[in-house]
């Protein structure tokens, strides 16, 4: 069971990235301003941009 749990953790590990986000902070932090947005830690707001960014580009048939 142990061994599932490690193995996981390393998979989980390769999904994820560091990016330096220092210059663009403020203006993720504001480029919004209702209180759900607020709430939302810097990660989820940065995920849900992309997320609609690609939604924007498979919609206007350039995702492929």
């Amino acid at each position: 069971m142990k061994e599932d749990q490690i193995l996981d953790s390393v998979v989980a590990q390769k999904d994820r990235i560091s990016i330096d986000v220092g210059d663009l902070r403020e203006e993720i932090e504001t480029c919004r301003n209702d209180a759900a947005w607020a709430e939302l830690p810097l990660s989820a707001k940065i995920r849900v941009l992309i997320k609609e960014r690609l939604e924007q580009m498979k919609a206007a048939g350039k995702g492929e």
